[in-house]
């Protein structure tokens, strides 16, 4: 299958050459846009400025002549069809119905769905990042399913992307629970705790260090014993580690997350000799005992790669990882997933990257891809009824739960079958619905922005959600099914777009190169929610105005219907959806 390519782009391209051509002396970027639909699919806007800055020296009077200009030098293409031109100095064209039935035929319908974004880069996504010892919450639900579709799409895009789980394994806090542990537990290495009550020993460990100065001292020296690899200090370690990764992968498992654990531990033993490096350059500076790096754009505050203390911090973590991820590993690209509240911390870390050298724009990008806070109806942080914070596994199982029962409380009001007769099947449905709910309420938010968590509209079947899209496409496979055809018997140049709504639904798909194109430039993966949600929209407006079964038709739109099948199901995998094929 060829790969797809940007529709807007490929106008851009030719309006490009027009400008050049019509124009040489002049040179303008084609400024081409979605245009008004009762008018064309897209409109390029330069006559109006070409006129108003060089109008009298080329001898036009008016926008239009300059847009007539334009369009007299379009070059010859298939891909246009009507090309008309506004007295205000739009042109606008429509994308000719061959075209769009060539390219349906040729790029979704022939194989799988493909998209190259070249030159081929090796990215680092950091994202979800749990703190070892305690249970993953809500606020480890943005990181996680956003970190996970950017991979994905990545990936998609011919990438090669390491998705990295920067994980909280280090530092003085687990002196001070292997300590209590020994006294509360002291068979822990043998019987494994639950991560819930490692948290509960964790918060019990950090009361005695605050009020107990002979556990304080005991605790430090065991982080000490810990540094220096204590054999029983990094045993008990390694076993606070595994318990606490049994049950991210649970989490992890459910959300079908594919992540690389490379904790803080990972980084620690390059601190010293990196941190020697930069004192040797002139970067890392002595303030106030401390050795700091001022960045030029937050000056009043540094990066302390070594606290007055002599310890290192997440300062120094992260710019021992930032140093392996883009000087060791190679990496062209690299994206953290955090919420905003860490924005000028990374935006630091890249600065004193760039200062050492590590990071090169533009043959470098790194980029942190800020989210706001999931928030309760009362537009505070979500939390329990009790006031505590929102286990992620709790969250998930009332999520299914709810999706269970709204679906059997629907048919029996209805006096329809119940929801999915077999338990099994019933569970495993619930399972994806509700999994796909979260997500896409999620995504569907500008990232940047704080978003009220609402089970309802979560699960709305007529709203924005990602129920309606899966009745969309569970729509897509019952037609299948009655046709009682095998679409991949029908042959491709079947396909010959002639009907308004035919045409608007096979140039929505062409548009899906579009929208990745817009995730690769803002990392805003809204684009794709939004984009389905036009595209399930302009879907039903096909089935409106074009019967699929019994038409002389039938043939071409069995193919749309396939061709919109394939574009649902390859945006549902880069969001972490698996669509169910009957509901």
């Amino acid at each position: 299958m060829a790969p797809l390519a940007s529709v807007q782009g490929q106008v851009t391209a030719l309006f490009t050459k027009a400008l050049k051509d019509a124009f040489p002396s002049i040179q303008q970027d084609a400024l081409v846009t979605k245009g008004n639909p009762k008018y064309g699919d897209y409109q390029c806007n330069n006559a109006m400025m070409i006129f108003k800055e060089h109008g009298a020296g080329l001898g036009f009077d008016s926008p239009l002549k300059v847009a007539e200009a334009i369009r007299d030098s379009l070059p010859p293409s298939k891909l246009l069809g009507d090309i008309s031109v506004a007295p205000q100095g739009f042109v606008t064209v429509r994308v000719s119905p061959e075209w769009l039935s060539s390219k349906v035929g040729e790029c979704l319908l022939k194989g799988d769905i493909s998209y190259l974004d070249l030159p081929r880069k090796r990215v680092v996504v950091d994202y979800s990042s749990p703190n070892i010892a305690k249970e993953m919450h809500v606020g480890h639900l943005r990181s996680t399913i956003i970190g996970e579709s950017v991979r994905r799409v990545l990936e998609f895009c011919g990438h090669e992307v390491h998705g990295l789980n920067h994980v909280g394994d280090w530092g003085t806090q687990f002196g001070m629970l292997i300590e209590y542990m020994k006294e509360a537990y002291p068979n822990f290495q043998d019987q494994l705790p639950e991560v819930h009550d490692l948290q509960e020993f964790y918060k019990a460990s950090k009361k005695r260090f605050d009020e107990d100065a002979d556990f304080k001292t005991r605790a430090q020296l065991a982080v000490v014993d810990l540094q220096a690899g204590g054999e029983f200090a990094r045993s008990a370690w390694q076993k606070i580690c595994e318990v606490s990764r049994l049950s991210f992968n649970r989490i992890y498992q459910r959300l079908n997350i594919s992540i690389e654990e490379r904790g803080e531990s990972f980084y620690n033993s390059m601190i010293p000799p990196l941190v020697e490096e930069l004192k040797v350059r002139k970067i890392c500076q002595e303030s106030e005992g401390a050795m700091c790096i001022f960045t030029p754009n937050i000056s009043t505050i540094p990066l302390m790669a070594v606290k007055s203390d002599g310890g290192f911090g997440y300062d120094s973590t992260d710019l021992a990882a930032i140093y392996h991820r883009l000087f060791v590993t190679r990496a062209d690209w690299v994206i953290y997933v955090t919420d905003l509240g860490q924005e000028q911390h990374f935006h630091m870390i890249f600065d004193a990257a760039k200062q050492a050298g590590w990071h090169r724009p533009p043959l470098t990008r790194c980029d942190h891809m800020g989210f706001g806070v999931v928030q309760g109806e009362d537009k505070k942080k979500f939390k329990t009824r009790s006031g505590e914070t929102v286990k992620l596994g709790d969250l998930l199982d009332e999520e299914v739960h709810l999706e269970i029962s709204k679906r059997v409380e629907e048919q029996s009001k209805d006096g329809g079958e119940a929801f999915l007769s077999n338990p099994e099947e019933q569970m495993d449905a619930a399972q994806k619905i509700g999994i796909a709910a979260v997500r896409y309420f999620d995504m569907k938010q500008n990232r940047t922005s704080n978003y009220v968590f609402n089970w309802d509209r979560m699960l709305d079947a007529k709203g924005n959600s990602a129920v309606f899209l899966f009745y969309a496409y569970a729509r897509i496979r019952s037609i299948q099914r009655k046709a009682g055809i095998d679409v991949h018997s029908i042959p491709s140049n079947c396909l010959q777009v002639k009907h308004p709504a035919e045409r608007d639904l096979a140039l929505k798909l062409l548009q899906f190169p579009d929208v990745i194109e817009a995730i690769l430039g803002d990392l805003h993966l809204h684009h794709l929610t939004d984009y389905l949600w036009e595209l399930c929209n302009t879907l039903t407006g096909f089935y409106m105005k074009c019967k699929v079964l019994g038409e002389e038709a039938q043939s071409c739109r069995l193919l749309l219907c396939e061709a919109t099948r394939k574009v649902l199901l390859k945006s549902f995998q880069l969001l972490g959806f698996t669509p169910l094929d009957k509901i």
